[in-house]
Order: structure tokens, then C-alpha cells, then sequence
């Protein structure tokens, strides 16, 4: 049997259609269907005028002939993702924003046979590699002389998009200055209709008229191809001359004039020394998109075009299961749940169309980092089973172009080298262009209108609001995978460039929309498994949060290796995956990085951390609300260095430097709490009593310049770690745990913000250089944090506060610089605390688990290392030591 592709070459008045030999490259007894479409109709029109063309031509051969279809389709368009931008021409103005591929499958359902799309005078270029003048071409230059100025440039059959090397931005030369004007202002029907009118005073319409006249030898019309010729050897000579083509293809309109023009242009080009050129006449006219489009098919299935293996994450951690049961008694649990109650999380893409089905208008929201192709076509194949028509409008096709969205952000990116920034200012509608926005209309023919992406809110739409959330960890695994890329961005390799860009601009838009849309909420979804989504209703969502805000939670952690990892959390936390060569950091409660994991039958559904501040931050903070409101202010984390190495040597910016230069409300003060250590563990904390600032200026640096290790000893302190000291490490200490090492990192929230003045010259894990911040340091770090003043000032000396037959009460100072306070429980049963309007953080430091009841009656366990926090409204809550050893806790709390 015979396969094929089918081919579309969709223009403003007609889609023409034929089925193209998928080995061959010709079209199928030379036969091309023809359908007029009014591309001023509705969608519905427009695309069922398509949709039509399609099952008439699937109708004539078997199901199995067809391997799939490429479209040839003028832009603006979204040619990866099959999305029309086409607005502002008078045409197809009501597909703006549509996703025409989705479209499509209505009566192309295969997921597994291709849908690719095109620019229009992309398939004419792959159409005359593949079966006419550019055939075999190394290397070729394609024009297409019309209405407007369509170009491609090819390598071995190859488009070439990525400027540089001869080769303009996506391959266009249409906007590219000549003279005064544009290329597409004097290359095209237009300039010939308009010159023609200069020199003559006749009005013509374009080229034909002009081309008759110069055939009947009017002189002007003469002329006006001699200067076509003339200008165009002029403008292409600066491209050839970089890009070095083989063979140039003109096509269009204009080309059937070529007895006009062609040798006088052959003539010009060859005085400027490019007689190797061979300078041919498009061979396939109107037949070459439709060949283009389909053999670009056959460019993707042959491995021509090569993308990426569909690995969607990267990362040696296990995907959260859709369901978990809490751990036994004394072991840590990976996914602690907060219950609310049977029957409020629901499961799958079939049940999420059901409730779509109920609505004629959805507006679907969510972050950065989800995968929205995926979720589009999940969702519409459960609506078209059941019979329903859904459009689907991207409200992406309304955003600026990356280069203005890259432009904008330049203030905010800081260095390009450096992983800082500064904290924008901007919100997320500056990211679109509001009178895009206003072009995304609903289809009044459609079963139900729906429109997806960030900030689809910001498009107006009257409708229910479905909330798609993603985890900050998946987001960065994607990343890692090339799966996720910034918000509205070009894709990037460069990992560290588009973590900047998340942490300064993306999460910082992002989240404030959250917060504005929270309360309006109808459905929030769990997109991290993007085959099984879990949701529930935004009712359930909201008195979740409330719950959590009055009661107690504790967050979702996440573990990472790192160059100094080490192996106590690899070997004693169970659920992770050991086959990794360390961890190094487990992230217990960050409001950034964490989610919260809603239990309903065992289903575990996950929201950011964030969403229960931007609900509940009163009850939660108490009296310190509006002094942080949404900015949770205290941070507990892992660094695990058993059987590992040291950390960076390093500090923190001062308060005044991390406001000014990263626009951060407040700085990282840290305390180190040794959880457990071995062998012999060290601290390295403050300055030698003698210490030369200029001396250790220049060593850091000539360290860095030639990756020799420096002897640290000689100007950093080193201290014997022992089990349950308490380090203080304020704003500009130097400092670093040492290897052997378990560290509960108890410190205010910023986390990234960590100048790595030395760090004993490693490669990090992906084999670069760790990035060193000596100049940032040396302006932040403090001096006077030498000698005995260290061991005075930095060791916290505890003190018993309360001591009775049931418990023992300490103190463990914190430095002046500290917002915070630490203390230590230690018991036998039980103890009641009073939260006095405020918010308590704590942790098991030794026993095996404690249970905790609250005022309001909710009662939940805890186990040892395990982080939880009960907020302020809580009011008061026991403390019952379910092990037979005492229990030991601590706590924090701002002061």
C-alpha cells in the first residue's frame, strides 16, 4: 500500500489540499482539491471550512495511507504549537489566539501521526528542495515575490532560523532595511504598481499589468524591472556574501515575469563575484507549499530535524505518586498530607472535561512550567468522545514577542555572568500587548469556548476559572529536561540564566496574579503528572488553606544533590531514591520552593506554599502579618555533609545591599544547628584574630584565577562541631559547615543570596566551575567578626529558662542582627504551649514522634527531623511525646 502525507497550503481565500508520495515527494496523480474560506467568517466557519477540506480528502484512502499532515500557513503564527497571531490584516481575525492543530484533530484524531505547520513560504522552499529547482541544494536562498516578501534559507533541505552566519532572524528578510523603506516595501506586487503610477501616471494594480506593458516595450515599465533587478542584486549581495548559497529560487508572482528581469539580475549578481550562484526560477509554483508542507513531515520522521528525547524531567527523584499513606510512627515522612475530608479531590482528564462540559465559556489560568499542549489535548479528546466542539484560544498569542519581554527585563537581570538580580517591579499584563488581548474573542458556534495559558484571566473572559498549579521543583526538573522555559520566552540552554529570570521576574508576576485571582477560583488543578491530574474546587481549596492557617501544617520537602552532598538523608529517609551519588540539601520549609500536599482519600493534591499566605498570612504570622505578610520570614532546611565535603566558604549581603541591589525586603541571617555529626566535624566560622583584608582579598582572587587551593585556616576560624551546638552566622560572617556534618539550617527566608567567596576550587555536579562572588563579599562581609569576639558572639551559650518535673526550657540566643528567637523543649509526656499571637516553627531534634492537638481539635503526628509549623491563630496546642525516650524539640519564632 502507498502512504502518504497530506499536504495543505492554506492562503486568505482558499485551502488547497493533495496527498504527497511520502517517498517520492510528488503529488498523488497530480490531483490538488481546491475549497474557498471566507477568512473573515467566524472560527467556527473558518475552521469547519478546513476541517471539511481535510475529511473530504481522508475520505478517498484508507485510514492507514496517511502518515500524517503538514500545513503551509502565512504568519503571524505559532508554527510549533499549530496557535494563529494572524490579527490587524483583515483576515482570520477571529482565529486569533485559536489553537488550529487542536482544531484538527477533531477529524485527524491519531495522536500518533503528526501535525506540523509551517510558514507559507517556508513549504515553498521545502517543496522546491524536495521536488523541484533547489533539489539536492547545499545551501539555498528561496525567495517568494508577491503580496509581500517571503523568504527561508536552507541548509541541506534544513530551515534555518537562528540569526547569525549570513542567515537573518527566523530566516526573514522581509523586514530587513533597504534604502529608506523595508525589503517587503520594494520588493513586492506593490512597489512595481507604485512605481509604475510614479513614472507613468497610470494607475495599475501590480505586476501583471506592469509586465505586459514592458512586453509591448512601454519604457517606463522597462525601467521598472531594470531597477527591480538592480535593487534586488544590491540588497541580497551582503547575505551572499556571508551565507555563501549554491543556488538562489525565486518564486511568486513576480517570478513569472522572470523575461523581464532574471538575466539582467544574473548579470549583477555575477559583477559582484557571484557568478558560482545559480540563480533558477521556482519550479512547482502553487504545488510547491503543498509539497513543502507535507515533506516537512517526512524531514521530522526521518530524524532530520532531531528535537530532543521526550525526557520531561530531570532528576533522580521519584515523581510524588498520586496517592501516599502517612509513615509509621518515628519515620519521616517525604509526603505529609493535610486531611479535609473524603471526596473533595477528584482524579483524570475525563472528569475535568465533564465539568468543562458544563460551561459554554472556561477560562483556564496556571504557572509558568506547565505543559499546556499536553493538557489541551488530554482534555478535548475526553470532549470529543463526548461529541462536544470545544475551541480552544491560547492566550499566549497575545503576548509581546521575547525580544521586547527579554528588552524589558534587562533591569532586572543584572550581570550577565552573575546568577543576581534584582527583584522587578513589573506585572504580568506587561508581558502582553492589551490590544491582542481584546482580540481573543469566544466563537459564539462553539459548544464551549475555552481559553488557556498564564494570565488567560487578563483576557476578560466572562466564565469559570480553573487554576493550574505546578510545583516549584518540577518546574525546575522540567527546566533541567528543556521541557519548561521562561515566560514568554525563546528557548535557552543555559539553566542558570532562566533560574535568574524565574526567581527575579517570572515567580514574582506569577505569584502576585495568584494572589489576585485566588478568590475567584472555581477548580484548582495538580498538573505535576501530566497524564493523572488531581483537582478539587476552589471552595475546598480556600477552606483547606484556612484550616492549615488556623491549625498546623507542615510543607511538602524536597531533596537535591550538591558538589558537597553527602549520605545521612540518602540512607535513613525513606521513599527517596538512593540511587544518586549524594544529597546535599533537603528544603523543610521555604516559601518559594515548597507545596503543601491536600489529603483526601489517600489522593495527595499539591498547591505552592504561597497560596496559603496569600489566603491566611494574618493567621498564620500574628503580630508580625504586616511587617512580612506574604513573605513567610523564617526558613528551615538540611545540608547534609556525612562523608561529603565543605561547603563554600561564604556570607551573606548586609541588609542595606540586599535592598538596594536585589530589591529583597530583608536578609539572610543564618544559624547552623548540629542535628547529628561524626568523626571529627568542624564549623568554620569568623576571622583570624590577625586577618589581612587585603592579603585575603588577593589570595581568594589569585585562587580563582589559577584553581589553587588557598590554606582557609589561615584567615578563617575552624571550631570543633559538636551535637546540638548552635552557630550564629548574622549578615556578612564569614562562614561554612564542614564535612561530617547534619545541619539544621534555621534562617530568615531570602535562600539564594549567598556570596561564595572560596570554595576549595570543585567543578559543581555538571561539571562547571561553581559560581564565586568575591566581589560581592568583599563588600558585604565584616571584618570585625575576628578572634575571641567570634567564640564570644557567634556560639550560642544556652540558658535555662524554665526547668520543672515535667520539662526543661532553654534558650539558645541568636545574634542582635537576628529577627528571630530559638528555643529548646525537653520532655518526657507532654507540654501545652500558648502562641501568645505568634507563629512557631518547629522540629524534633531528638525522639521518635510527637502528636499534636490543637484548640480547635485537630490532632496530627510528627516525627523526628520532621518540620511543622502552628500558626498564630492556632491560640494553643499540646505537645505529647509518643516515644519512651524524652523528647527533645525546637522551636522559632520572630521576635
Amino acid at each position: 500500500m502507498k502512504k502518504y502525507y497530506l499536504g495543505l497550503d492554506i492562503g486568505g481565500s482558499h485551502i488547497s489540499a493533495a496527498f504527497v508520495d511520502n517517498i517520492t515527494g510528488q503529488i498523488a496523480d497530480d490531483n490538488i482539491y481546491d475549497r474557498k474560506i471566507d477568512s473573515k467568517g467566524t472560527a467556527d466557519e473558518i475552521i469547519s471550512g478546513w476541517q471539511s477540506a481535510i475529511q473530504d480528502m481522508l475520505n478517498t484512502v484508507s485510514e492507514d495511507a496517511v502518515l500524517g499532515i503538514g500545513v503551509a500557513i502565512p504568519g503571524p503564527f505559532d508554527y510549533q504549537n499549530g496557535i494563529s497571531k494572524i490579527e490587524g490584516v483583515q483576515k482570520f481575525e477571529s482565529i486569533f489566539g485559536l489553537n488550529v492543530k487542536q482544531a484538527f484533530r477533531k477529524v485527524f484524531p491519531d495522536e500518533s501521526k503528526p501535525i506540523i505547520f509551517n510558514n507559507d513560504a517556508t513549504g515553498f522552499a521545502l517543496g522546491e528542495y524536495f521536488s523541484g529547482a533547489a533539489k539536492n541544494s547545499k545551501k539555498t536562498i528561496l525567495l517568494a515575490l508577491g503580496t509581500g516578501f517571503g523568504s527561508t534559507f536552507l541548509i541541506g533541505g534544513i530551515p534555518q532560523t537562528v540569526a547569525g552566519n549570513g542567515i537573518p532572524e527566523n530566516g526573514y528578510l522581509y523586514n530587513i532595511p533597504f534604502g529608506d523603506k523595508i525589503a517587503d516595501d520594494c520588493f513586492s506586487t506593490r512597489w512595481f504598481a507604485s512605481a509604475y503610477n510614479q513614472k507613468s501616471g497610470i494607475e495599475v494594480k501590480g505586476v501583471k499589468e506592469v509586465a505586459v506593458s514592458a512586453r509591448n516595450n512601454d519604457k517606463h515599465a522597462l525601467a521598472i524591472f531594470d531597477e527591480f533587478a538592480n535593487n534586488l542584486a544590491d540588497f541580497m549581495t551582503p547575505w551572499f556574501f556571508d551565507f555563501q548559497p549554491d543556488v538562489l529560487i525565486i518564486g511568486g508572482n513576480i517570478a513569472k515575469s522572470e523575461d523581464l528581469f532574471l538575466d539582467k539580475l544574473k548579470t549583477n549578481l555575477a559583477n559582484k563575484g557571484f557568478k558560482h550562484i545559480e540563480i533558477k526560477i521556482a519550479q512547482l509554483e502553487d504545488k510547491a507549499p503543498i509539497v513543502g508542507a507535507a515533506m516537512a513531515i517526512k524531514q521530522q520522521t526521518d530524524n532530520i530535524i532531531k528535537e530532543k528525547a521526550d525526557v520531561k524531567r530531570k532528576t533522580t527523584q521519584f515523581l510524588m505518586p498520586e496517592k501516599a499513606t502517612p509513615t509509621t510512627q518515628g519515620t519521616y515522612d517525604i509526603y505529609p498530607g493535610f486531611p479535609i475530608g473524603n471526596g473533595k479531590i477528584k482524579q483524570g482528564s475525563e472528569g475535568l472535561a465533564s465539568w468543562i462540559m458544563l460551561h459554554k465559556t472556561v477560562v483556564i489560568d496556571g504557572y509558568v512550567g506547565v505543559f499546556w499542549n499536553d493538557f489541551v489535548k488530554n482534555i478535548d479528546a475526553e470532549l470529543r468522545k463526548a461529541g462536544k466542539k470545544a475551541s480552544w484560544f491560547h492566550v499566549e498569542a497575545a503576548m509581546h514577542s521575547p525580544e521586547y519581554i527579554a528588552e524589558m527585563l534587562k533591569p532586572y537581570m543584572g550581570e550577565e555572568d552573575s546568577i543576581f538580580g534584582k527583584v522587578t517591579d513589573k506585572s504580568l499584563i506587561d508581558w502582553f500587548d492589551a490590544d491582542k488581548l481584546k482580540e481573543i474573542k469566544p466563537d459564539k458556534d462553539s459548544d464551549i469556548n475555552i481559553i488557556i495559558g498564564c494570565g488567560a484571566t487578563l483576557a476578560g473572559w466572562n466564565g469559570p476559572l480553573i487554576y493550574v498549579d505546578l510545583p516549584k521543583n518540577e518546574l525546575q526538573f522540567r527546566m533541567r529536561a528543556g521541557k519548561a522555559f521562561n515566560l514568554g520566552a525563546d528557548k535557552t540552554e543555559d539553566n542558570r540564566i532562566m533560574y535568574k529570570r524565574f526567581y527575579f521576574a517570572d515567580w514574582i508576576v506569577l505569584n502576585h496574579h495568584k494572589c489576585s485571582v485566588l478568590p475567584s477560583i472555581d477548580l484548582i488543578v495538580d498538573e505535576q503528572r501530566p497524564d493523572d491530574y488531581l483537582y478539587m474546587s476552589g471552595d475546598d481549596l480556600r477552606k483547606g488553606l484556612s484550616s492549615m492557617g488556623q491549625n498546623l501544617f507542615r510543607v511538602r520537602p524536597w531533596f537535591e544533590p550538591g558538589a558537597w552532598g553527602g549520605s545521612l538523608m540518602k540512607e535513613k529517609i525513606e521513599g527517596l531514591n538512593k540511587d544518586v551519588p549524594n544529597l546535599a540539601w533537603s528544603f523543610e520549609l521555604m516559601v518559594l520552593e515548597n507545596g503543601l500536599l491536600f489529603d483526601s482519600d489517600g489522593y495527595r493534591l499539591e498547591v505552592s506554599f504561597d497560596f496559603l499566605m496569600f489566603n491566611s498570612y494574618k493567621d498564620v504570622l500574628g503580630d508580625c502579618a504586616e511587617r512580612f505578610k506574604y513573605d513567610f520570614p523564617i526558613r528551615f532546611d538540611f545540608l547534609d555533609t556525612f562523608d561529603g565535603g565543605n561547603l563554600s566558604v561564604q556570607c551573606h549581603p548586609r541588609p542595606e545591599y540586599i535592598k538596594e541591589e536585589f530589591g529583597m525586603p530583608f536578609t539572610q541571617d543564618e544559624t547552623y544547628y548540629i542535628l547529628d555529626c561524626k568523626n571529627e566535624p568542624h564549623v568554620y566560622l569568623g576571622f583570624q584574630e590577625d586577618i589581612d583584608p587585603e592579603e585575603f582579598h588577593n589570595a581568594l582572587k589569585t585562587s580563582e584565577a589559577t584553581a589553587k587551593e588557598i590554606d582557609i585556616e589561615k584567615y578563617v576560624q575552624k571550631f570543633d562541631a559538636k551535637k546540638h551546638d548552635l552557630y550564629l552566622i548574622p549578615n556578612g560572617t564569614i562562614h561554612a559547615s564542614g564535612k561530617d556534618n547534619f545541619v539544621l539550617e534555621i534562617s530568615s527566608a531570602p535562600y539564594i543570596f549567598t556570596f561564595k567567596m572560596y570554595d576549595w576550587v570543585r567543578l559543581d555536579l555538571d561539571g562547571r566551575p561553581r559560581p564565586i562572588n568575591i566581589d560581592h563579599g568583599m563588600k558585604n562581609v565584616n571584618f570585625e567578626r575576628k578572634g575571641k569576639l567570634v567564640e564570644e558572639e557567634l556560639i550560642s551559650h544556652p540558658t535555662i529558662i524554665q526547668q520543672t518535673q515535667d520539662y526543661t526550657l532553654e534558650k539558645l540566643p541568636t545574634h542582635a542582627e537576628h529577627f528571630y528567637d530559638i528555643y529548646r523543649y525537653s520532655f518526657d509526656e507532654e507540654i501545652t504551649m500558648e502562641n501568645n499571637n505568634k507563629c512557631h516553627v518547629w522540629m524534633m531534634v531528638e525522639g521518635n514522634s510527637v502528636t499534636i492537638e490543637t484548640k480547635n481539635g485537630m490532632v496530627h503526628n510528627f516525627n523526628y527531623a520532621e518540620t511543622f509549623v502552628i500558626p498564630a491563630a492556632a491560640e494553643s496546642y499540646r505537645i505529647k511525646n509518643n516515644g519512651k525516650e524524652k523528647a527533645m524539640m525546637v522551636m522559632s519564632l520572630v521576635r
